[in-house]
């Protein structure tokens, strides 16, 4: 699916609630595309006191994803619609989230459609502003050169509010947050390498 198609251009995500039972001082993980959300029930299961947020642009499989999670009591964990290039400053209060993770977007390999590839300058002055003091942003892929890509955007703008918590220029290679999606689980099935990013907010504003 086109996430720059006309049926997703006007914003009408809905504001996010928290769960009654967690505070406003609970550590926040927001799971970006979670398409079947395995990462975010994952992180939910191993960390109840947190709350889990998995943002997802197809309507029907976030409804299927709340209601396994529904199912399955964790409590914690929140499944939603958003098309995180519109509505993610809807969704999410400013300076209410701990880590957003960004986990293998789909590549759009030809020229002409690397538009719809995510990271970029507006999100992440979103990311930025939605994370709360030394917040994170976790972005993993298994295509070396969208994960290139993707550390040219943060790592190559001095203004881009973030800074490489392994060092400019290098991936990180340990996954620490005791989840996996299904797509990271299949690329290590393979053999093949994961290339990850992390970057920690910076307190300067983007620009």
């Amino acid at each position: 699916m086109n996430p720059l198609g006309v049926q997703y251009a006007d914003a009408r995500a809905r504001p996010l609630s928290r769960p009654a039972h967690l505070g406003p001082d609970a550590e926040c993980d927001v799971e970006l595309g979670c398409a079947d959300a395995q990462f975010s029930f994952e992180l939910a299961r191993a960390h109840p006191e947190r709350v889990v947020v998995g943002l997802e642009i197809r309507e029907r499989v976030a409804e299927w994803g709340q209601r396994d999670a529904a199912d399955a009591a964790l409590t914690n964990l929140r499944i939603a619609y958003c098309n995180i290039n519109v509505d993610l400053d809807r969704v999410l209060a400013p300076a209410t989230v701990d880590r957003f993770h960004l986990l293998f977007p789909d590549p759009w390999f030809k020229a002409k459609h690397h538009k719809r590839r995510v990271i970029e300058a507006p999100l992440l002055a979103v990311l930025h502003s939605r994370l709360r003091p030394g917040g994170e942003l976790h972005f993993a892929s298994d295509i070396y050169e969208v994960a290139l890509e993707a550390m040219a955007e943060v790592d190559g703008d001095p203004h881009s509010g973030f800074v490489n918590l392994v060092g400019p220029w290098r991936f990180a290679r340990d996954n620490p947050y005791g989840a996996r999606s299904k797509r990271e689980a299949k690329t290590l099935g393979r053999g093949d390498r994961v290339w990850r990013l992390r970057w920690r907010r910076l307190d300067d504003a983007p620009g």
